[in-house]
């Protein structure tokens, strides 16, 4: 008998623990990979919003030139997307999340060194946004794909929802932190936390569940016969996983029709959020009750992350989507309204919640129509298609503010687009099952 190394030895371990649980591995997968985003979700994607009034300030830059730099730097997930989609097929999730972490904790470091806004910028935009696109989001994606079909939609869900427990609590320490300990310590204490706390724990994921000799969902290893699955969501029939090679794909109405709803959807989204704590003060509410509400926002996301998810797993998601959407409308309809008072705000954070709480279903339903074997580069295609629309629409944003002091025409450009996004949602559907 051959001796077992030290990588069979491992997976022996985590299989007999997994066994002794009775859980599904891949939801330890889920729940590992929420925790260590959620480190870089804080500072990177989550938390943002609170360095924009202190980074112009400290720096005197105009609203416009930070909304220019925030804006790339939600927009570069689209021209990274395909390089990262072509990388973690290749390596696999682990190898990226060890180079991601890597570069967004150092970038952390070296940017509490930064002389001017537009050194600033580029070790934001050139390190620590690159580092959190191939790092986190791409990988962790491909992750849960891997892992999970029948409940991909509830499995993405309760990663973000996990994932945003974190930044619940931490942002608003990020903000305490910068008026106490000021902008350049905060960066450095927050570069430190991903160094000490991704690294360790990346060495911990596994990217399929064949590795571990186990298969999607946990299920018995059967034949791959196809079963039927009903539009109706019933979650006891299902069709078995259909794998599109990449030009297959791209060559079916649905996946560009899937493209252009989640261009809506993120367009709008980017285009307030970057501004949404500049815009709950244009209400008539402090900056301390803003950064306050925005965190409250967080929470009810990610309480709608698991709503939706189970909703997108027993529904057409499509016409999930289109229900969040119409939601996400309302939201920004409400405040281009003009009305003033905490009420707006509160209602805000209600509605948009239900919208931002359905992206996880987005990229469900993108690996249940496509399947596992080109889902990141799929996922990379559709962030390049909106890089030109989440690039322009936050510095749109912020350049109508600087030259006439209100939101107002960009909230009802950006309810407009919503709506756009609710109708084209509503319109797709599922791809033949036979991709040849």
């Amino acid at each position: 008998m051959e001796p077992i190394n030290c990588v069979d030895r491992t997976r022996l371990l985590l299989i007999s623990k997994f066994k002794l649980s009775n859980m599904f591995f891949g939801w330890w997968m889920v729940g590992l990979g929420a925790f260590v985003t959620s480190i870089n979700k804080t500072a990177v994607n989550k938390g943002f919003p609170v360095f924009i009034l202190p980074v112009e300030q400290f720096f005197g830059a105009t609203r416009a030139e930070v909304s220019l730099i925030f804006s790339l730097a939600r927009a570069e997930n689209g021209p990274t997307g395909p390089l990262a989609g072509w990388l973690v097929d290749k390596f696999g999730p682990r190898a990226l999340v060890f180079v991601g972490a890597t570069m967004s904790g150092g970038g952390f470091l070296i940017l509490g060194y930064s002389p001017n806004i537009w050194a600033f910028a580029i070790v934001y935009l050139g390190i620590i946004t690159v580092g959190s696109n191939i790092g986190f989001s791409y990988p962790m994606a491909t992750l849960l794909n891997n892992w999970f079909y029948r409940q991909k939609s509830m499995a993405m869900s309760v990663f973000h929802a996990l994932d945003s427990i974190v930044p619940v609590v931490l942002v608003p320490l990020v903000a305490v932190s910068i008026a106490s300990l000021g902008l350049n310590a905060t960066f450095t204490i927050i570069g430190l936390v991903i160094l000490g706390v991704v690294l360790p724990l990346a060495f911990f994921i596994r990217d399929t569940p064949e590795s571990m000799g186990l298969t999607m969902d946990g299920d018995p290893k059967i034949t791959d016969v196809p079963v039927e699955v009903s539009e109706s969501g019933d979650g006891s029939r299902w069709i078995a996983p259909v794998e599109y090679e990449l030009k297959t794909a791209m060559l079916t109405p649905t996946y560009w029709i899937l493209v252009l709803a989640t261009a809506f959807r993120l367009i709008a989204k980017a285009a307030i959020m970057l501004h949404i704590i500049p815009i709950f003060v244009s209400v008539g509410v402090s900056e301390q009750i803003a950064v306050l509400a925005f965190s409250l926002l967080l929470f009810m996301t990610m309480l709608m992350y698991i709503v939706i998810g189970w909703l997108g797993d027993r529904f057409p998601k499509n016409w999930v989507l289109m229900m969040a959407a119409i939601f996400g409308t309302g939201s920004f309809a409400l405040l281009a309204m003009g009305f003033q008072g905490v009420w707006v705000v509160l209602v805000f954070v209600l509605l948009f919640s239900v919208a931002d709480g359905s992206a996880p279903t987005n990229w469900a339903t993108l690996g249940e129509y496509f399947g596992r074997k080109t889902f990141t580069r799929l996922r990379g295609f559709v962030q390049l298609a909106n890089f030109p629309g989440v690039l322009l629409a936050p510095f749109f944003v912020g350049w109508w503010f600087d030259l006439h002091g209100n939101y107002t025409l960009p909230l009802w450009i950006f309810t407009i687009i919503f709506a756009l996004g609710a109708v084209t949602f509503g319109i797709m559907r599922r791809p033949l099952p036979n991709p040849e």
